[in-house]
């Protein structure tokens, strides 16, 4: 967690809106000293017109409660019909310049380290269609507020929901710094619980994760049930049975589809038999920088599941001594309950049922487990991953071989 205070210099930046010729385009020989010459285009070279300009300084954070006025901080201009404009007068200092007309869908900007004494700064602009950003933000267990997640030197915000997610809706294209931060009531700063650099634009794929600023994270769903259950198998002991029954309405306030499977106890069972679902991921798998796994679960009654990350070698016997695994336990009910899975606080190597501990695992993954307790019928939704790991949902899926 990091406490950061903001300052902003720019309520006394003067900036004047003054025409271009129309016959000359940005950074030509225009003699206007101590300004900054914009052109704004689309991608093909297209002049962008009558965009709005808008100037804020780099430390711009939006939301923050020590910002007072945004009228302040935001100065407006427009484009002429070439899609240029000149900002005269400009200060020392680091600026993000934003160009966007929502109308035509149409967003761009550009940073720029402007120093005073140049003579004319030429910049451009160029303008495309805005993308969609998702992700979800990580706040320390004591933390009960609400966090709101901005877009440094823009104006853009939106607050987390209940379950950490955020969602803009249209961000313009380019390399921006997203910063998750609460406000402290009463006190000249914000505390700060992450931020990330996204490049968004038409490739921008996935989510991203905002956690303790310790580090930075990604984040991808690995699997939210929408499609089926056509990659996860189950399987049980010798004693034991267990039934993939398909992907349920998840129903007790949660929208969409679920894995429902139910696990049934014969009556020769002993107590370490099992049964679970798994799905492989194609080979061996390094998850050495894996941060953790999400999950959502619920159970017919109060019981026990375990998760774990599997490298199973031999197709021949899962009691082989070459298919070993690092698991962890959590505590069902009911009721939908968010779980996280840390390499760090799984169960202490013990070789039993070949659970030799995350370090022995961790750069050879080949299978994710989730066992479930006997004579109960579990559902598992929204499964996501957090971390660095090369770890691929989509890798092609190695069939054993009969």
């Amino acid at each position: 967690m990091i406490k950061r205070a903001w300052t902003y210099g720019l309520a006394t930046l003067a900036l004047c809106n003054v025409a271009c010729d129309s016959g000359r385009t940005a950074g030509s020989s225009m003699e206007t000293e101590n300004s900054i010459a914009l052109l704004t285009q689309l991608a093909d070279g297209t002049p962008a017109a009558r965009m709005d300009v808008i100037v804020r300084p780099e430390s711009y954070l939006s939301g923050a409660t020590e910002l007072g006025s945004d009228s302040l901080y935001q100065l407006h201009f427009e484009t002429d019909e070439q899609g240029r404009v000149v900002l005269s007068d400009v200060p020392t200092g680091s600026y993000v310049i934003e160009a966007r007309n929502d109308s035509l869908n149409l967003k761009g900007f550009v940073k720029i380290a402007y120093v005073e004494s140049d003579s004319t700064t030429p910049l451009t602009v160029e303008v495309s269609e805005p993308t969609k950003v998702s992700g979800r933000v990580g706040l320390p267990q004591l933390v009960r507020r609400a966090a709101t997640v901005s877009v440094l030197g823009l104006d853009y915000q939106v607050q987390m929901d209940s379950t950490g997610y955020f969602e803009f809706d249209a961000l313009p294209s380019g390399n921006v710094e997203i910063v998750a931060f609460v406000n402290d009531t009463g006190a000249d700063s914000v505390t700060e619980y992450g931020r990330i650099e996204a490049d968004v634009g038409a490739g921008f794929g996935g989510g991203l994760y905002l956690g303790d600023s310790a580090y930075v994270k990604k984040y991808f769903v690995f699997d939210d049930f929408e499609n089926g259950v056509g990659l996860w198998e189950p399987n049980a002991s010798e004693n034991a049975k267990v039934s993939l029954i398909k992907a349920d309405a998840a129903g007790k306030g949660r929208e969409g589809l679920a894995v429902h499977f139910v696990c049934k106890r014969d009556s020769a069972a002993k107590d370490w038999d099992w049964a679970l679902i798994g799905r492989e991921l194609g080979g061996f798998v390094d998850m050495s920088n894996l941060d953790s796994i999400a999950f959502w679960a619920r159970s017919t009654e109060k019981s026990k599941i375990m998760f774990a990350f599997d490298v199973f070698v031999n197709d021949d016997s899962v009691l082989s001594a070459e298919n070993v695994k690092a698991q962890g336990y959590y505590e069902v009910d009911t009721v939908w309950t968010r779980f996280t899975v840390i390499p760090s606080k799984l169960d202490t190597a013990d070789s039993n049922g070949g659970n030799v501990g995350w370090d022995a695992v961790k750069n050879r993954v080949t299978k994710i487990s989730i066992f479930g307790q006997m004579g109960t019928e579990v559902w598992i939704d929204d499964i996501e991953v957090f971390g660095y790991g090369i770890f691929d949902p989509y890798a092609p899926i190695a069939k054993k071989k009969d």
